[in-house]
């Protein structure tokens, strides 16, 4: 008499084991956010809009990030790049007098520029047999350069942006931002799951070689899943735009490494394959952006936060460090 195998229960050793970074990723996102409305009280209201405002950009960057960090690899100079794409639509739009044409062209231009640093970055990592780092170190310390340069052409510390491009009020900007975040997220999810993309990046970060001798032209979907990236990077400038409304010699920095953390809190593999997701890069942004406003609001010191947020990182890596294939992306 043939017995039929059941599946593990959700408290069972095997489920446990094999789904202890998401249990950690959506238990980390649920005391966050427990804490949070402990300490908003009669300030919920408020404050979810400020929650939203700060996890807007992160958030639709780090889905780009997915197809990217799904091959087991990274892009550093993404905080440069947003720095130098918020910088020059300022400058068209002011340029072209501030209405919506001026917007429409400067989203345009980053949004080109934005595709050919991901084609730049995807395609000569490969062809020169280049870790992936080391061309977006180049771009990063590339960008750099250019952020100071087109700061000091303004002859000032920062520059504003015409106030026709910020939602009138600040329920109308939150729910730009819930919708902004709702189609990139759909868009992402549909490439990332059903997609040749998807499922090509994941293999990719699971077995490249393997692959490759399967017959994927794995070239051409390294540059397709940077050009990917780069699109989201732009739309999230834009957005950060729509918030801040300014952009000087500073914007963008650090961007790189918070992205990184949103990701690896989300429960994104560093090396990639086949277990990567795209609520990962949800999940963790939330995360990042309510641990950051919890550690705020019970009145920790700035330079202790980053701490905190150290250690934190360093806790997961030194988790993930067990995973016997490596540990930091490529």
């Amino acid at each position: 008499m043939n017995e039929t195998t059941k599946a593990p229960g959700i408290f069972s050793r095997e489920f446990l084991a094999k789904h202890v970074y998401d249990i950690a990723a959506y238990a980390g996102l649920i005391v966050t956010f427990i804490l949070f409305l402990v300490f908003s009280g009669s300030r919920l209201s408020y404050n979810l809009g400020t929650v939203l405002q700060s996890a807007a950009t992160y958030s639709i960057i780090a889905l780009g990030a997915v197809f990217v960090y799904s091959m087991g690899y990274m892009d550093v100079s993404v905080g440069q790049q947003v720095g130098v794409y918020a910088i020059l639509l300022i400058m068209i739009t002011n340029k072209l007098g501030g209405g919506t044409f001026g917007v429409v062209v400067g989203f345009l231009a980053i949004l080109a520029l934005a595709l050919v640093c991901g084609a730049f970055n995807g395609a000569v990592a490969v062809w020169l047999k280049l870790p992936s780092i080391v061309t977006s170190l180049f771009l990063m310390f590339f960008f750099t350069g250019a952020q100071l340069l087109l700061m000091e052409s303004t002859g000032t510390n920062s520059i504003s942006m015409q106030a026709t491009i910020k939602p009138a009020n600040r329920s109308t900007y939150n729910l730009v931002l819930v919708i902004c975040i709702a189609a990139v997220a759909i868009l992402v999810t549909y490439f990332f799951k059903y997609t040749k993309l998807g499922k090509y990046t994941r293999g990719i970060g699971a077995n490249e070689l393997a692959t490759a001798q399967s017959g994927v032209a794995t070239t051409r979907y390294k540059v397709l899943a940077y050009m990917a990236f780069g699109v989201c990077v732009a739309i999230g400038t834009f957005v950060m735009l729509m918030r801040t409304g300014s952009a000087g010699k500073g914007t963008g920095s650090g961007y790189a490494m918070d992205i990184m953390i949103c990701l690896i809190l989300g429960g994104m593999p560093l090396s990639g394959g086949m277990k990567s997701k795209v609520s990962s890069a949800l999940i963790g942004t939330f995360t990042y952006v309510l641990l950051t406003n919890d550690l705020t609001t019970m009145g920790v010191d700035l330079n202790m936060i980053n701490f905190v947020k150290a250690v934190i990182f360093l806790a997961i890596v030194l988790v993930t460090c067990r995973k016997k294939d490596g540990v930091l992306p490529r």
